[in-house]
């Protein structure tokens, strides 16, 4: 079989978790299949195509056609953003390059990511044969180009007309998350295409560090993310301050953000709280599992909650803010969810869990790298072979299908 698989960006050019993801996601199959990864380069219009290899995957870097590389968009202004947004409604010359590339190819299936930068109109690329289009949804990009499409529903709305109208090409499509999935689907979009449930692969060993104590004693709590207002670290450090110390011992705070230094005067009096920054992926996890106890308190809608496997694979119980694909993650959700936006629920969490007795506290630890086994590579390729078979059949019911968490 060869697959094409589009995106945004491709290694070594990461943003976020989702290059990431599309990544693991590519690797995995190549060791099936013939992949081919077609993204978007930072190189001018004349130097053409740029070809490499890259651990098992082809990989096709097209000039970008735009006002400027997606990879480059540090420090542009409103303006500039706008424009680049606006072309990728429609970007004819873009398109016609996707389209000689899959001509050369000739793949048996399409697989699209993240499309900023290459816009939905790429689906009109695929080769007049029918071959068919698979399409993941990482993001809200296809409801709005600015952040969450709650922000700005008017705009949402007019945005998805675009995406919805290009998206009926689409013949199977995947969320990251079930809730990611109804977004799209309860806006119109993806009308003719089978719909499933397939969660991100978070790389990574399952194990917990050894010697770990579950004695009774104040809790070490950790928080690992961008530090900004919609990912609820403020609510997290407001929720701990009226704590004493024999409850929460120590607060781990890794990342940066805009909010970084407002949070840090914030808790200048209190010696608990540890600013460590951006740390480097094996620190993050050495860190991970020293807490206790982790919080992902964001409020916007996260597309999905790789932080808490990634949690997990340490042996470290998470608990979360019920918004987005966040319950999907979660393992326990009746207990280990809160909602968004409350300091008073958070501490509430805090407290319950400082008053586990530590037989249960290892039950949970159990539990959590149990849970976890769901997400990895082995588990997410199986369900894209299967799904893939699916649609080269042209089977299909085109109903919800979850292969993990809740459908909700």
């Amino acid at each position: 079989m060869k697959i094409v698989i589009i995106g945004s960006l491709y290694a070594p050019h990461i943003v976020g978790g989702a290059e990431v993801s599309t990544q693991i996601l590519a690797e995995a199959l190549a060791s099936e299949a013939e992949v081919h990864m077609v993204t978007l380069g930072p190189q001018k219009r004349s130097e053409g195509v740029r070809k490499e290899r890259i651990a098992g995957v082809t990989v096709h870097r097209l000039p970008h056609h735009n006002l400027y590389w997606l990879g480059d968009s540090k420090g542009r202004g409103t303006l500039p953003r706008t424009i680049r947004r606006l072309v990728d409604l429609y970007n004819p010359r873009l398109i016609g390059a996707v389209r000689e590339l899959m001509q050369d190819i000739r793949p048996d299936l399409i697989h699209t990511q993240n499309l900023s930068g290459f816009g939905a109109a790429v689906w009109t690329a695929a080769p007049k044969s029918g071959t068919p289009i698979v399409h993941t949804l990482r993001d809200y990009s296809l409801l709005s180009p600015f952040s969450s499409p709650l922000n700005n529903p008017a705009l949402a709305r007019l945005y998805a007309m675009t995406s919805g109208a290009f998206s009926r090409r689409v013949a199977a499509v995947v969320g990251i998350s079930s809730h990611i999935l109804r977004r799209h689907t309860d806006a119109g979009l993806f009308p003719n295409a089978e719909r499933r449930v397939i969660p991100n692969a978070v790389e990574g060993e399952i194990a917990a560090p050894p010697g770990k104590r579950f004695d009774p004693g104040p809790l070490t709590i950790g928080y690992f993310g961008r530090i900004e207002p919609e990912k609820g670290v403020r609510e997290l450090i407001d929720a701990v301050l009226p704590l004493p110390r024999d409850i929460v011992a120590r607060v781990l705070v890794c990342g940066e953000g805009g909010q970084k230094a407002q949070l840090q005067e914030l808790c200048a009096r209190d010696d608990r709280f540890v600013f460590l920054g951006k740390v480097k992926p094996a620190e993050a996890r050495r860190r991970m599992g020293e807490a206790d106890v982790n919080f992902v308190p964001s409020i916007w809608e996260e597309p999905f909650g790789r932080v808490i496997i990634e949690s997990y694979q340490v042996g470290t119980p998470v608990y979360a803010a019920r918004v987005g694909g966040i319950p999907d993650a979660v393992w326990n959700p009746a207990e280990f969810l809160f909602p968004p936006g409350s300091a008073a629920a958070i501490r509430d969490k805090i407290v319950a869990f400082y008053a586990k007795p530590a037989d249960e506290k290892r039950r949970i630890q159990a539990s959590c790298l149990e849970h976890c086994r769901q997400f990895t590579q082995a588990a997410q390729l199986q369900r894209h072979l299967e799904l893939y078979a699916r649609t080269l059949s042209g089977g299909g019911d085109y109903a919800v299908a979850a292969v993990y968490g809740q459908v909700q």
